[in-house]
């Protein structure tokens, strides 16, 4: 059951990238647009998303299968943390970073919600807020290769943490916001998934899909984020009683989306291969389609 939801969600994600791929051939998206629109998506859709994540009922339980969802998450960050740095080091910055994050917070949260409904998402906004302080991190860190690269002030105060402690307060006070707000904040949530898949259209449309898909050279950082690290995540929960269930598969799911969009972004701004990182942006996003619906399928069979 859950690997047919999963595989209608990604086919319909994959519908709305082309989307953004025929609009941007036909002129109708600029790279300005698409900027705007990904401004958007990091300084408000998304913040909205994690804050109506914990907009729910304080109890106990959900306290505990927050904090292990925050444990479980930090286990598949080691697997993809470590994998990479053994295989590319310091010798190839875009791969490393590429293999080390994935896109849960613009895929990841909505597949989630597909599939478990959308109070899941409580438990992937943990595993999206370490992705996004690790990025500003020891990403930065990776691409660069300077520890004194890192800017502590963005790392803290930056849409998603924001959000995470606006809605971490709501959690655990109980404060209830007016309906109207709630209202407005879930027509803004909604616009996740197509705006950041038309986005993704758009940095797909700079290349042509035949080249993407064909180009060897990308190939194995690829297949490591998209086979290697989620295999050797699902290795690492059977080993541990506790690392399984639903809480594990949401965090599964989150581990198991292709390359994350800031690989692009962070790659063009300092100053890496901005089309090496956006091919591997675009090739691990189209074939996700087919490794992500096996791949929960087998965890599926050995988590649940």
């Amino acid at each position: 059951m859950i690997t047919k939801i999963l595989l209608q969600q990604t086919i319909i994600m994959f519908l709305l990238m082309m989307l953004g791929l025929l609009l941007a051939r036909k002129g109708l998206l600029t790279e300005r647009g698409s900027g705007d629109l990904a401004n958007i998506l990091l300084y408000t859709v998304v913040p909205c998303v994690v804050i109506r994540s914990y907009i729910t009922e304080y109890t106990p339980e959900k306290v505990r299968g927050l904090l292990l969802s925050v444990v479980i998450a930090l286990l598949a960050f080691a697997v993809a943390i470590a994998l990479p740095a053994v295989c590319y080091g310091r010798r190839r910055p875009i791969e490393n970073y590429s293999v080390a994050f994935s896109n849960a917070g613009f895929i990841g949260i909505p597949l989630v919600s597909a599939v478990f409904g959308t109070e899941a998402a409580f438990y992937v906004a943990s595993f999206a807020t370490i992705l996004n302080l690790l990025q500003w991190t020891y990403g930065i860190v990776v691409l660069t290769g300077r520890r004194d690269s890192i800017n502590l002030k963005k790392v803290f105060v930056n849409p998603v943490c924001i959000a995470l402690a606006v809605g971490l307060v709501l959690f655990f006070t109980g404060f209830q916001l007016p309906q109207i707000v709630l209202d407005s904040m879930g027509y803004i949530a909604g616009m996740n998934t197509p705006a950041a898949m038309i986005v993704l259209g758009f940095y797909l449309s700079k290349s042509s899909v035949k080249e993407i898909l064909l180009d060897k050279s990308l190939y194995g950082c690829v297949l490591l984020r998209l086979i290697a690290v989620p295999l050797l995540t699902i290795g690492l929960f059977r080993l541990l009683p506790f690392c399984r269930g639903e809480i594990a598969m949401i965090v599964l799911i989150a581990a198991a989306t292709p390359i994350a969009t800031s690989t692009a972004i962070f790659a063009q701004v300092l100053g890496q291969d901005y089309r090496r990182a956006v091919g591997a942006v675009c090739q691990s996003t189209l074939l996700s389609v087919l490794t992500i619906p096996l791949v929960i399928a087998l965890a599926e069979a050995l988590l649940l």
